[in-house]
């Protein structure tokens, strides 16, 4: 639980920049099932770049002290193939044929030898309207499937 509510204080305190060409930064989905004190390392990997883009937002969601979501909010300055550009550098080989049409508005990808999905979005007016999220921002959710949580 203490992990938990650390990573929802880190990812307030940093905030997306508008700037180009910078590295974005993802949550680990090594959390993804993990319900041990141990799994603490919130980012994918340790940015080098001091103006890294990190998530404005980060939500988890939890079922008996098991993390198995969670959604990496975007401000609406970094652009949505800036966002996929990240994703798929790390897990292209997993994305649907279907990410590369525009007229789709949500990307997805499964991760099947990791045992997860993402799911990729710009949230909308209706977003808006139900405070979900400010509009134009980019949502990754990250989702586990299948196995129940480990212990590490």
């Amino acid at each position: 639980m203490a992990a938990a509510v650390l990573m929802l204080v880190l990812a307030n305190c940093q905030t997306a920049r508008e700037e180009k060409n910078k590295r974005l930064v993802l949550p680990n989905p090594k959390l993804l099932r993990c319900k041990s004190a141990d799994c603490f390392q919130l980012w994918l990997e340790t940015p080098t770049e001091p103006s890294a883009i990190f998530p404005k937002q980060l939500s988890i969601d939890m079922r008996q002290n098991c993390l198995y979501g969670m959604t990496a909010t975007y401000d609406k300055s970094v652009s949505l193939a800036d966002v996929k550009a990240a994703i798929d550098e790390r897990y292209g080989k997993w994305a649907y044929p279907e990410n590369g049409d525009a007229a789709i508005p949500v990307k997805l990808w499964r991760v099947e030898a990791e045992r997860f999905a993402i799911q990729l979005s710009v949230a909308d007016k209706k977003a808006g309207k139900m405070n979900i999220a400010e509009v134009g921002t980019k949502q990754a959710i990250f989702i586990a499937f299948g196995a129940a949580c480990s212990a590490q």
